[in-house]
């Protein structure tokens, strides 16, 4: 609208501000009015009226009502105009805010007053006489329309919105609960307000007019609270929505108050009532206890009492227990609507109440009626819901409702039960329904057929709960009758189930678990189990099966246990296992690969025993009778290649451990000639073995290897030769050249045959290669490390001083840098081998010195030098001038200096000698002070070659070996250590730690006369001390 500024009495701007408030909440009654549902007619000729008078206003031009009114009537007229305006707007909104049934109950109420309120709205516009102004004719008739209309237009309700709701009236009136006909009522209702009968439907008007009842309560109006009560309590008759556990109950109480059930005194619900001399009662407790304090009064009438004697109210006792029956059915009825219902809180709220009601059997035989057990197994799959409340009530349905239990099987509980405790952790009721469920033997086999079952309860016999894992235990020990189940208890690491079945089972049984033992994985808890006598009794009692099959998993399974230590010895304890061996092995009728497995689990039973043991079991010292190896022996003569093989390391093994079978097998000169007629088989593996098998034999025996008469023998050595120079295969050149180290040392006739062969050579090759080795290689076991080993063992032959033949021929090949290298890079035994080898090189050495130093002292007086020389041409003289290099020895001078002389000096052999006393090892530092001690022999060299030693470090290293070495190294030690002494003078720190170390020795029986007088020679003990 457009109004002109000027207006004396009410300015322009304020008046359109009225206006346009009086025209925008003429809008809003428009809106509102049009999205009504309830008597829409009525309500749409009302908008359409209410937007008329909005265009009226806009079209009428305020200078003209200005001067024709004046500016009170006109604010008044607006002002009221807006109020009716708003107040329309207002009811309607009141009431569309309100549930629709509600609504549609309380309908003609609203009605009525939007017919006020129309007619006041119409009278406010007759009154203002707009059709007076100068307006424009069309305006004055739609002036007069609008008044007209107002006046006539009628709020009235449908014929068929008067017959719901009388409908309506008559069911709250009736009490009628018949859910079938509160159903169709409820349709006709949602038809009426435009709805769809559902849940969401239901439930939105329910919590619409518990807000309403609320409001109303709090205002104190009984009638509309008692009018919203009933139409609730409608909405809940169809069912369609479940009441609430709380508002049962509530209504119940205020039904039946329970306020005559409770002790006066303490508050409580009586559980022993009793009437005192008033009449009145209480529990019987609370008002012992009045007494006791000497009160004689009644608690609640205060009436003397005549007397103190207590009568049991039985009626009452049987109210309150009938009240309680009756709240429990009613708590029960709930629970039950609960968790048939969606709502995610109130089915929590019913499983709580649901688990505390089937602790009573009666109610759990309830549940399984009501068919609630699919229900409770698919409430374990969400968890949002109360799941330990679900698994309670399952577990009180397996208790008490055995006829149920099947059902809780079918319904998926159990795979439940065990994803979510794999999952989530252990929860100690779910384990309580499986111990439940496997007390029959029919869901037993359910149960340990469910998918992972098995391996979940086993991990849960290790739960930090006792109670878990007691009940777990009992639940594994139902399942235990079937033998699929205790294999899969065993496969997940739990063998006690298993080994008792298989000592209860027959041999059927047997066989099949084990079969499937030889495919488990052990560990140390398992062997614990499996350590069990009667079990390996029974184990190896198949042995002598007649059934193949029996007899085939019997030798795998016990090949696998044979890998433990523990089980050895109870194989070992058990006094018929090596006696079913040896049957298999010479019964005539056993097929060769029954002998190979039996001869293989015999090597390994004899290659994790020791020594001791053999004198220890029966079953091993039959073993080593002089039958039982020529039977092996036998076998081994007469089979085909993987049975010589199988049966020569069984030979091997035992060799190792039984020094009786081993003479049993040296004595036998058949057998030994047969074995070196092996080493020229074709079958590089039988070759193999049979070389271990001599060296077995042969290894630390004083008369060495037992070669066969000539010519075999020479064949023999020949042949060995032969391996050692020519093989390409390390382990067999490495078991050769062992071999030869332990050929007799007082047969000339090989060592004939050794010298013209090229064994010397081959020895070299493997000494020498060390230098392209890489340091710290060498050392570690290995094929390599043993051939080297081995070489220089058999080198120790060729070094015998009373074999001058075979050390010039060690000469000549200028193996010696090479030697000594060993002594750097070599493992322990290859340092000791060498040491002892230099140790026979530079005694011969020291020998030849001092025989040709006397020899020249002798020739002095007798002849010229020259003749002397020409007589003793392989003997190096001090004074000769054929040193090779010009450089001499700072020991022997001249003396060492032919090509074919070894010197410790010369070969720079001091200095690693030395460091090598720093080995632990037994036996290494003892060779390499044998080796040190042989250039102290010759007394004439015995001051240079003490300096020697001394300038190499040797005092610090003999020293550290009085130490730390074994006995036997610290008595070489103080040995060498007294003739160094002798020759030097050791002074400073060194005379300090020396002086410790040896008063130290004082303290040893064994040693301390020669520390004792090594302390007198360093002036520290008098002559006259008591150690001497």
């Amino acid at each position: 609208m457009d109004f002109n500024i000027g207006i004396e009495d009410l300015s322009l701007a304020a008046l359109q501000e009225v206006c346009n408030r009086v025209t925008q909440h003429a809008m809003d009654l428009v809106s509102e009015t049009r999205e009504m549902v309830l008597n829409k007619d009525s309500f749409q000729e009302f908008s359409r009226i209410i937007f008329e008078l909005k265009i009226l206003l806009s079209s009428l031009n305020p200078d003209k009502y200005l001067h024709a009114m004046g500016s009170e009537s006109t604010k008044a007229f607006l002002e009221t105009l807006d109020f009716q305006l708003k107040k329309a707007c207002k009811i309607i909104k009141e009431y569309k805010s309100r549930s629709r049934i509600h609504l549609l109950f309380k309908s003609k109420s609203m009605l009525l007053q939007m017919q006020d309120v129309a007619k006041d709205i119409a009278n406010t516009v007759s009154r203002f006489q707009l059709v007076n102004l100068d307006i424009s004719l069309n305006l004055k008739t739609m002036t007069n329309q609008i008044i007209d209309n107002l006046s006539t237009v009628e709020f009235r309700s449908a014929f068929a919105t008067e017959t719901i709701a009388s409908e309506i009236e008559n069911s709250i009136s009736l009490n009628n609960k018949n859910q079938e006909n509160a159903v169709k009522l409820l349709e006709k209702i949602a038809e009426a307000v435009g709805a769809s009968v559902n849940a969401s439907m239901v439930q939105n008007e329910l919590e619409l007019l518990k807000q309403e009842k609320e409001e109303m309560e709090a205002q104190k109006k009984q009638a509309e609270t008692l009018q919203l009560s009933q139409l609730i309590q409608f909405l809940y008759s169809t069912e369609i929505v479940l009441r609430p556990q709380d508002e049962i109950i509530a209504a119940y109480h205020q039904q039946y108050p329970i306020d005559s059930f409770t002790c006066p005194i303490c508050n409580k619900m009586m559980m022993d009532p009793v009437a005192i001399a008033c009449g009145h009662s209480f529990e019987r407790k609370a008002i012992q206890q009045y007494f006791s304090r000497g009160e004689r009064k009644c608690p609640t009438c205060k009436q003397e009492l005549l007397y103190l004697d207590l009568t049991p109210n039985i009626s009452l006792r049987n109210s309150i227990e009938e009240w309680k029956q009756r709240d429990m059915d009613l708590k029960f009825q709930a629970a039950l609507s609960g968790i048939r219902t969606n709502d995610l809180s109130r089915m929590n709220k019913a499983l709580e109440d649901m688990q505390d009601l089937m602790e009573m059997p009666s109610y759990a035989a309830k549940v399984a009626e009501e068919g609630l057990i699919p229900k409770l197994a698919e409430i374990l799959k969400d968890n949002r819901l109360n799941r330990v409340a679900s698994l309670k009530c399952l577990y009180y349905l397996a208790k008490y409702c055995d006829d149920h239990k099947e059902a809780i099987v079918k319904s998926g509980a159990v795979r439940c039960i065990v994803k979510q405790t794999y999952k989530d952790g252990t929860e100690p009721v779910a384990i309580a329904i499986l111990l439940e469920l496997s007390e029959r033997e029919t869901l037993a086999e359910k149960i340990g057929s469910t998918k992972d079952c098995i391996p979940v309860l086993i991990s849960l016999l290790s739960d930090k709960n006792p109670d878990v894992s007691q009940t777990t235990h009992r639940v594994l020990q139902n399942l235990s009758s079937n033998t699929h189940f205790v294999v899969k208890m065993a496969e997940a690491g739990h063998f006690q189930p298993f080994v008792s079945r298989f000592n209860q089972g027959p041999q059927e049984t047997r066989t099949l678990m084990a079969a499937a033992l030889i495919d488990m994985q052990l560990k140390e808890s398992s062997i614990k189990d499996l350590n069990n006598k009667i079990f390996i009794h029974n184990l190896v009692q198949m042995l002598s099966s007649s059934t193949p099959a029996c007899k085939a998993v019997c030798r795998r399974s016990i090949k696998k246990l044979v890998e433990y230590p523990k089980m050895v010895k109870r194989l070992l304890k058990d006094p018929v296992t090596i006696p079913h061996l040896l049957g298999l092995i010479s019964f005539v009728r056993s097929e060769q690969y029954e002998k190979e497995d039996a001869a293989e689990i015999l090597a390994l039973l004899i290659g994790a025993s020791k020594h001791l043991e053999f004198r220890k079991y029966r079953g091993l010292q039959e073993l080593q009778s002089k039958h039982n190896v020529s039977l092996l022996l036998q076998v081994v003569s007469s089979s085909d290649p993987p049975t010589k093989v199988q049966f020569l390391h069984l030979l091997v093994e035992l060799g190792h451990k039984s020094e009786t079978a081993r003479n049993i097998i040296r004595s036998d000169e058949v057998a030994i000639g047969q074995l070196f007629s092996l080493l020229h088989s074709d079958q590089p593996t039988v070759k193999r073995w049979t070389m271990k098998l001599i060296y077995c034999i042969s290894e630390g025996h004083p008369d060495g290897v037992p070669l066969p008469l000539s010519p075999a023998k020479e064949t023999a050595v020949t042949t060995l030769a032969g391996i050692l120079t020519s093989s390409p295969d390390i382990e067999e050149r490495s078991t050769a050249a062992g071999i030869i180290s332990q050929l007799p040392h007082d047969d000339t006739t090989i060592d004939e045959i050794l010298c013209k062969s090229d064994t010397l050579k081959a020895i070299h090759e493997v000494i020498c290669s060390i230098d392209g080795e890489n340091i710290g290689d060498v050392a570690a076991a290995g094929p390599g490390t043993y051939l080297l080993e081995n070489a220089l063992a058999a080198l120790l032959r060729y070094t015998e001083p009373t074999k001058p033949e075979l050390q010039r021929q060690v000469g000549k090949l200028e193996l010696y840098p090479s030697l000594v290298r060993v002594l750097s890079r070599g493992s322990s035994l290859a340092k000791q081998q060498t040491a002892t080898a230099l140790a026979k090189l530079s005694q011969s050495t020291s020998q030849s010195v001092a025989n040709a130093t006397l020899m020249a002292n002798q020739a002095r007086n007798s002849m010229p030098l020259v003749h002397v020389m020409k007589l003793l041409p392989n003997i190096s003289w001090c004074c000769s001038t054929s040193s090779e290099n010009g450089i001499l020895c700072s020991v022997h001078g001249a003396a060492c200096s032919g090509r074919e002389t070894f010197c410790l000096v010369k070969a720079d052999a001091v200095k690693p000698l030395v460091q090598t006393l720093s080995e632990t090892e037994s036996g290494v530092a003892e060779a390499a002070l044998t080796a040190l001690e042989t250039l102290l022999t010759e007394h004439s060299t015995l001051y240079r070659a003490t300096a020697a030693i001394v300038d190499s470090k040797g005092v610090g290293a003999i020293l550290q070996v009085l130490e730390k070495g074994s006995l036997s190294a610290k008595t070489k030690a103080l040995d060498l250590f007294q003739k160094i002494l002798g020759h030097t003078q050791i002074t400073g720190s060194l005379f300090q730690r020396s002086e410790g170390i040896l008063i130290q020795l004082l303290h040893d029986n064994d040693l301390k006369k020669k520390a004792a007088l090594v302390l007198k020679q360093m002036d520290i003990l008098p002559d006259q001390s008591s150690y001497f």
